[in-house]
């Protein structure tokens, strides 16, 4: 009489681990909204890909050469939506100059005035996009002198208004209204303006997306309003700053993003949230470009917000 011998487990527990891995990786390429809650998993996609890691260590210990093979493939794949890699930078031989954007959601106005006035006044910029903003902290800001150089800007937010977001600017611009307004974005009118820079004329957006944790089809909306009035523009040079809600791990983002020139991070600027014990999280703030040359960009911290500032650095190239 033979002996019982139970199955082994182990078979299982790699194919569990496998699957995993699996949906991880995969996860940034669903564009499906499902009913809001699949985005936000993919916010924090980025933070999952560490169990990849650990998974991926786990399997060589134990010698399972196949399954860390395939562990690995899917962590590249997981990874790959997340990083931009820098583009070819020959051209900056042809850079006769530099933009510089600063770009904060002041979180409904409660941002610290004399700090936020201290930081743009630091960086110099020649666009400043404020999201969640209000003529008070303008006030505030200009009494501190902040607002001395940035002479021209965009139509006046008012309180309980259909904007929140207003762009000031070193050079004249000329506000062209309601392109983005409510009835295209699904929330709050998006500021456009173009800014007559030296030579050239950029056209700036202050942009603010409706966030998928309150309605993922507004925020879809919002998205894909932005991507169709980008294609409507030509090739006219352009900048989108603000505050998108959505990260490089969602495939809306993505799909916007790749109209527009790479990043200039190879990682995402982790934006979000900066008022806690912890450094931020997600980067759902973005400074995107297109006709420049992505130089630079960092994150300054302003109390009283939420979100981290953005300087964002750019070449012009030619004349």
């Amino acid at each position: 009489m033979s002996k019982y011998r139970p199955h082994p487990r182990w078979p299982w527990k790699w194919a569990i681990l496998l699957m995993t891995c699996f949906s991880t990786g995969a996860l940034p390429y669903v564009p499906w909204l499902a009913g809001g809650w699949l985005p936000r998993l993919q916010a924090f996609q980025p933070w999952t890909l560490l169990a990849v890691a650990v998974i991926v260590l786990f399997t060589l210990m134990r010698r399972r050469w196949l399954v860390a093979s395939l562990t690995v493939v899917l962590l590249v794949m997981g990874m790959a939506p997340n990083v931009v890699w820098p583009s070819d930078q020959a051209t900056l031989e042809g850079a006769s100059a530099d933009v510089t954007v600063f770009s904060f959601n002041a979180l409904k106005a409660g941002a610290d005035a004399k700090q936020l006035a201290t930081s743009i006044q630091q960086v110099d910029p020649d666009v400043v996009v404020l999201v969640e903003t209000s003529e008070a902290l303008h006030d505030r800001l200009r009494a501190e002198g902040a607002l001395g150089s940035l002479k021209y800007r965009s139509a006046p937010v008012p309180t309980g208004g259909e904007r929140d977001t207003v762009i000031f600017s070193r050079y004249p611009l000329k506000d062209l209204g309601g392109s983005l307004g409510p009835g295209v974005t699904g929330w709050y009118g998006m500021p456009v303006v173009e800014v007559e820079l030296p030579g050239r004329t950029l056209t700036v957006v202050g942009v603010h997306v409706y966030p998928p944790l309150g309605s993922a089809k507004r925020w879809a909306q919002g998205l894909s309003a932005l991507q169709h009035w980008i294609g409507e523009e030509g090739n006219k040079p352009l900048i989108l700053a603000g505050d998108f809600n959505s990260a490089r791990s969602h495939p809306q983002f993505r799909k916007l993003a790749s109209i527009m020139d790479d990043e200039s991070t190879l990682f995402p600027l982790s934006t979000w949230p900066a008022n806690r014990n912890v450094p931020p999280l997600l980067g759902i703030d973005h400074v995107l470009s297109r006709g420049f040359i992505p130089l630079e960009q960092e994150t300054l911290q302003i109390h009283g917000s939420d979100h981290l500032a953005i300087k964002a650095t750019f070449g012009l190239i030619g004349r």
